[in-house]
């Protein structure tokens, strides 16, 4: 689609809730979302961003150029009609925590990697949020208590829609609902994400080398989870 608009502005308004919200504005129409949903944004720190995005555009509008946009209208469209379904599907990413999954006696120093690198964050995830889950090696499947369950879907349920958006994204990203969480509350950036839930990826490329298409799709997903980090700040 070609640029269809001359000014880009902000208007404070409220949602049908009554909540304070900032609209972006397209000359006088407001944004909407694919499915024709009107885009209220719950800060101003985050409506200048998706205003900076609309203005940058040139010629061309394109969808990989806005990510604060983007997680917008999928936060509106599809993370707050399907609340439920997606807790639910966090939760059986917290029953199979890739952290928990770890090299068999033969792969030493590759399990000595884990335990050095993920203990600290399924130790971290016992204390602070009493939930603790269960180790396994190879590919062995791991049953995790209802009450480490219990806690999670309670961790989620805490969540704004906005939130539960990102943390959704990044822990389906990295397969790790602890490092989701850590990454969510602070305790790890972005690139410390990355390179801790793809820790066994990165040490088979320290053993076998790196292909190009690895390259792409692993720059991609920093990419994205720096995206998210941005996203969440400006919440």
């Amino acid at each position: 689609m070609k640029r269809f608009y001359s000014s880009v502005t902000l208007q404070n308004d409220k949602t049908e809730n009554g909540q304070e919200a900032f609209q972006v504005f397209l000359d006088e129409r407001p944004l909407k979302t694919p499915q024709k949903r009107p885009v209220f944004l719950p800060s101003l720190a985050l409506a200048k961003a998706i205003q900076a995005e609309w203005a940058a555009v040139k010629e061309d509008i394109k969808a990989d150029m806005m990510p604060c946009f983007s997680m917008a209208v999928t936060v509106i469209d599809r993370v707050s009609p399907h609340r439920k379904a997606l807790m639910d599907e966090l939760v059986r990413y917290a029953g199979n925590d890739v952290i928990c999954y770890r090299a068999n006696q033969e792969d030493q120093p590759l399990l000595e990697r884990q335990t050095t690198i993920w203990d600290r964050w399924l130790e971290w995830a016992s204390h602070q949020h009493s939930l603790a889950l269960h180790k396994t090696h190879g590919l062995m499947p791991v049953t995790q208590s209802e009450q480490s369950l219990a806690i999670a879907h309670d961790l989620m349920a805490g969540l704004t829609d906005w939130q539960l958006g990102c943390v959704y994204r990044a822990v389906t990203l990295c397969g790790s609902f602890i490092l989701g969480l850590a990454f969510f509350q602070h305790e790890i950036d972005a690139e410390q994400l990355f390179t801790i839930a793809f820790l066994e990826e990165l040490y088979q490329n320290e053993l076998w080398g790196l292909d190009a298409e690895a390259v792409e799709r692993q720059n991609a997903i920093r990419a994205e989870l720096s995206e998210i980090e941005k996203f969440l700040a400006f919440l």
